[in-house]
């Protein structure tokens, strides 16, 4: 793979904070105006790639319509330098993907603030009309204090109330396999609900240190989201609730009728909630 120009127009990188198959994510400083920010390439070999440009310019205008706390602020779509590449705010805190590899016990004085956070994320995005379709523990920016950041909106999307219709026909399918929800597997319109099976997804991995549904090919995999009963997340972390069980056991429903309804009533139900027996530390 070549190597990324040090100097992209006024942006000097600095280190590397992350790394996919067609883009790298890089601290960098302005140095016009002095500032750090983060930024999202895309790898030279794919420079002229007309789907990574489109993908980095959607994300852009997800981006410009959301203005939360916890979703990362997206500044400004460039190619100064001859790569196509987003202009971040630096939040340079790994991702829950790699916090949970490290052991979920490190997590659990923060897990209830992470929850939360990230479900008033997608709360918020779904209230401006955006379904992220993309909600994983790699999506997820978390700070030592369970500050968090929402990333990645490349394959979000308007929700069906938001283009007053459902879409017709089916859609190609899109997400990540072990966070996927039913419906998007079968090409359906993703609505906020489909976001909320992610999420229950995701908060049964900071549990139990792994996705709910594991298998040997993606084929099989996407079968146990269709068909498959969700496992319990006390038999893999004795220390979890009969409350969040409850919980995760509603979000990773088949049917979206019969999860909650909404971000809000999740968030209703967290609010009130110990997803912990007892924590230490």
């Amino acid at each position: 793979m070549a190597r990324i120009s040090e100097q992209l127009g006024s942006l000097t990188l600095v280190r590397q904070l992350g790394a996919g198959r067609h883009c790298q994510v890089w601290e960098a400083v302005d140095t016009a105006s002095g500032e750090r920010v983060a930024i999202k390439v895309v790898v030279p070999e794919m420079a002229r790639d007309a789907g990574q440009r489109r993908l980095l310019r959607h994300e852009r205008v997800v981006a410009a319509a959301l203005d939360h706390p916890t979703i990362i602020r997206i500044e400004s779509f460039s190619e100064a330098g001859g790569l196509p590449h987003l202009v971040m705010e630096l939040f340079p805190h790994a991702n829950l993907k790699r916090q949970i590899a490290a052991g979920v016990d490190a997590i659990a004085p923060r897990l209830h603030r992470i929850v939360t956070q990230v479900a008033w994320a997608l709360d918020h995005m779904h209230g401006r009309g955006w379904v992220h379709r993309d909600v994983k523990p790699d999506n997820v920016l978390a700070a030592a204090d369970g500050e968090v950041k929402l990333i990645d909106f490349a394959i979000a999307a308007r929700s069906p109330a938001a283009l007053g219709r459902l879409w017709p026909g089916k859609r190609p399918v899109q997400g990540t396999p072990s966070y996927i929800s039913p419906e998007q597997i079968r090409g359906l319109p993703a609505d906020p609900r489909s976001d909320i099976y992610s999420l229950g997804c995701m908060l049964f991995e900071l549990l139990a240190g792994m996705p709910p549904y594991s298998a040997a090919t993606a084929e099989e995999l996407l079968n146990k989201h269709l068909s498959a009963t969700p496992p319990a997340v006390e038999a893999f972390n004795r220390n979890a609730t009969t409350s969040v069980s409850r919980l995760i056991r509603q979000m990773l429903a088949k049917r979206p009728s019969d999860r909650p309804a909404s971000m809000k009533e999740v968030l209703l139900q967290v609010g009130a909630m110990r997803f912990l027996n007892r924590v230490v530390g």
